[in-house]
């Protein structure tokens, strides 16, 4: 049997292509996704968009509804909080086989990522988005190397695909509010994500690691995937209060517009209408 590796790579081309724009949300949470505009947007032939929509609904960052057809997969707090808790369920045990078994070789390979990682510029300081791009790519490489030496495939597995659900789901609920907040009140929110993002954290880390201080490592890893959820604790606060304000406002603003006076229709004129009555004259009828 001849593969139709042509028909392949169109496929794993537009599964490539719809699966990075749904990570970087630049097609957000429940956007439709119907084929003849991925077609005509992405300049896709209609069977790979169909095949890569179903691939990427089996990694559940599309949903199919009957009758609906196919949706980028929601974002909400409840799932980020289902993730960090798989995400630590999942890599502490990872990170302690690391340590356990990792080599000379794996250690100058986790210096190398940090290296990378702590010269990349923060994208609190530059909000472009090929800054925040690379920063997660670096941040993703710096913690792959990490869990890298463990011996468990099958957990390695699980933790890329948590890894990529949480990395959607941070941009999403927690950097892009901040990044793109004008607000006064956001510089709370900024500072969280200054600190979630900042090198210390890694650099903490990488030497309990290097140390071979497996509880201190441990400890740290939990610390560090805590910070995330911090930013977007004080992001959802920032944002709840300004709809309060911006609520308030609008209150105050219906409160203090005048009240126009109706002016009242003039009465109608009453008519006097004559009560004309008609004499009808009644003919006797005549003896007989």
């Amino acid at each position: 049997m001849v593969k139709n590796t042509e028909g392949d790579s169109k496929t794993d081309a537009a599964y490539q292509l719809l699966r990075r724009e749904i990570l970087a949300a630049r097609l957000p949470a429940d956007a439709a996704l119907r084929p003849t505009a991925l077609k005509a947007s992405y300049g896709l032939s209609w069977t790979p968009v169909r095949e890569a929509l179903a691939r990427l609904e089996a990694e559940r960052l599309v949903v199919y509804r009957r009758n609906h057809g196919f949706t980028v997969a929601p974002v909400s707090s409840e799932e980020l909080d289902d993730l960090q808790r798989a995400r630590q369920a999942i890599e502490l045990p990872l990170l302690k086989e690391a340590i356990e078994n990792g080599d000379a070789e794996w250690e100058a390979s986790l210096v190398a990522a940090h290296h990378r990682l702590i010269r990349c510029p923060l994208p609190v300081d530059d909000p472009r988005e090929e800054t925040l791009t690379q920063w997660e790519q670096l941040h993703g490489a710096f913690h792959q190397t990490l869990l890298s030496a463990a011996v468990s495939k099958w957990l390695l597995r699980f933790q890329a695909q948590i890894h990529e659900q949480l990395q959607r789901h941070h941009r999403v609920l927690a950097i892009m509010p901040v990044l793109r907040s004008e607000e006064v009140d956001a510089e709370e929110g900024r500072a969280a994500l200054r600190n979630a993002m900042s090198a210390t954290h890694h650099t903490d880390l990488l030497n309990a690691v290097l140390d071979r201080n497996v509880d201190q490592a441990l400890l740290l890893m939990a610390e560090h995937a805590g910070t995330t959820m911090d930013v977007f604790e004080r992001t959802s606060a920032v944002q709840a209060k300004l709809a309060r304000k911006l609520s308030q406002q609008a209150q105050e603003a219906v409160a203090a517009k005048p009240v126009k006076k109706v002016a009242k229709a003039p009465a109608a004129k009453t008519v006097k209408v004559a009560k004309v009555v008609k004499a009808t004259k009644v003919t006797k009828a005549p003896k007989k």
